[in-house]
C-alpha cells in the first residue's frame, strides 16, 4: 500500500508540475534515481511513476538518455482548461531574483516591482536564492529558459561573484541589480546610499552623547550593503576623536544551508548576550538589521541594561510603539519602481546610470522626538 501511495504522490507531482508549465515540452525530468533519492524510494517506484506518464502520453522515455516532457497531452490539457473564446495574451517576461526578503525588507520593493512591471506590460517570474549560489544560477537559468527579456538581481553575494552573471555581462543581457551592487562590474543598480545612512545613523548617535559605540552584523553577512554600513561606521566614528567605535558579529546558522529562509535564520540569545557582555561599556548598538535589533533589544531588558539601538529598515510604523529604535526608513516602492523602469530602459537600448541612489528617511521614535 505504501509504494502504490508514493509512486502515485511521484506520478501527480510531475504531472502537475508539466500541467503548469514547470516542466515544459522538451524538458527533461528527474531520473529514476534521482527521484527514487528526492522522495526515499526505491527506483521500482520512482519507475513505475514515470512509466505512468510515458503510458498517459505526457512523456517519452528513451533508454540511455532519459525521460522528456512530450507536450501531446500537455497540449490537450491547456485546451481544456482555454477554451477557443478564451486566450490569454502573451506578454513578455522579466525574471527576478532575490537573495532573500522579510517582513521588515524586501516584501514592499516585490510589491512595487510587481506593480511596476504590470504598468510596463510584463509579467514576472520570482525566485528567491537564500544565499545560495547554485540556487541562484538554477533560478537565473530558468529565467532564461524561459525566454525572459531581462533580469532584476538581489545578488547572493561571497568572495566571488557568481559567474553565469559575469558571463551574462559578455553577453550584454539586459540586468540591474537592486539593493547591492558587484562593484567593478558594468550593471546598473538602484539602492540606498547606505554608507551615508549608516555614517548619518553613526552621527546622530554621537550628536545624543554616545562616546563608545558597536557596531553589529552577522556572521554570513558579506554584501557590498554590509560592507558600505561598515564603511559608513567606520568613517563617522573616525571624525570624533573622542568616541570610540568597535565592531562586533553574531555567529548564527548559514542561510545557504537546507530548508534556511531569511526570517528563520536562529540567532542564539546566548551569542547575543556574549557581544553584549563583551562590549559592556558601549552605551550604544548599531545593528545591520531589523530583526538582530529586535533581538537585542530583548536581550537587554532581560539583562536589566539600558542601551540606545539604531537599525536598518523596520516592520509598519504601527508595530514602532514596541520598539524604541532609531532607524533607517528605505524606499522600497521607489527602489523597486525604478529597478523596473532601468531595466526597461536597458531593455529598449538606453543608456542608464551605473548607481541609482533612492532617497531615504532617519525616524527617531516619537519617544524620543522625530527627525
Amino acid at each position: 500500500m505504501g509504494k502504490t501511495i508514493m509512486y502515485e504522490q511521484i506520478y501527480s507531482d510531475l504531472l502537475n508540475k508539466i500541467q503548469c508549465g514547470i516542466f515544459v515540452q522538451g524538458d527533461k525530468l528527474p531520473s529514476e534515481k534521482e527521484l527514487s533519492e528526492e522522495y526515499g524510494v526505491s527506483r521500482i517506484t520512482s519507475k513505475r511513476a514515470l512509466d505512468m506518464l510515458a503510458e498517459n502520453q505526457y512523456i517519452t522515455r528513451s533508454r540511455g538518455k532519459g525521460s522528456f516532457v512530450d507536450g501531446t497531452q500537455s497540449d490537450a490539457f491547456a485546451r481544456d482548461v482555454f477554451s477557443e473564446e478564451r486566450t490569454i495574451p502573451k506578454r513578455p517576461l522579466i525574471g527576478i531574483v532575490f537573495d532573500a526578503f522579510g517582513s521588515d525588507f524586501g516584501s514592499g520593493l516585490l510589491r512595487s516591482i510587481e506593480l511596476e512591471c504590470r504598468r510596463k506590460g510584463y509579467d514576472m517570474l520570482f525566485r528567491c536564492s537564500y544565499g545560495n549560489i547554485e540556487e541562484e544560477n538554477e533560478a537565473i537559468r530558468r529565467a532564461l529558459l524561459l525566454g525572459v527579456k531581462g533580469l532584476i538581481l538581489m545578488c547572493a553575494q561571497g568572495e566571488v561573484y557568481n559567474n553565469m552573471i559575469l558571463q551574462l555581462v559578455m553577453d550584454k543581457f539586459p540586468m540591474v541589480l537592486i539593493d547591492r551592487q558587484m562593484k567593478g562590474i558594468p550593471i546598473p543598480c538602484v539602492k540606498t546610499d547606505n554608507y551615508s545612512a549608516s555614517k548619518k545613523l553613526t552621527q546622530i548617535l554621537i550628536s545624543r552623547g554616545h562616546k563608545k559605540i558597536c557596531f553589529v552584523s552577522h556572521s554570513f553577512s558579506n554584501t557590498s550593503t554590509i560592507s558600505e554600513r561598515h564603511n559608513g561606521f567606520a568613517d563617522g566614528i573616525m571624525e570624533h576623536e573622542d568616541v570610540k567605535g568597535v565592531i562586533d558579529t553574531i555567529q548564527c546558522y548559514d542561510p545557504a544551508a537546507e530548508d534556511m529562509v531569511l526570517e528563520n535564520i536562529h540567532f542564539d540569545p546566548s551569542e547575543i548576550m556574549k557581544v553584549i557582555k563583551k562590549n559592556i561599556e558601549c552605551t550604544a548598538f548599531l545593528i545591520v538589521e531589523f530583526q538582530m535589533g529586535v533581538l537585542f533589544g530583548r536581550a537587554l531588558k532581560s539583562m536589566n541594561l539600558k542601551r540606545e539601538i539604531a537599525v536598518f529598515d523596520c516592520l509598519s510604523e504601527a508595530y514602532m510603539d514596541e520598539y524604541d529604535f532609531i532607524y533607517v526608513k528605505q524606499n522600497e516602492n521607489s527602489m523597486g519602481t525604478q529597478a523596473v523602469q532601468e531595466l526597461c530602459a536597458v531593455i529598449e537600448g538606453k543608456s542608464v546610470e551605473d548607481i541609482i541612489n533612492i532617497p531615504y528617511d532617519v525616524i527617531i521614535h516619537k519617544s524620543q522626538g522625530t527627525k
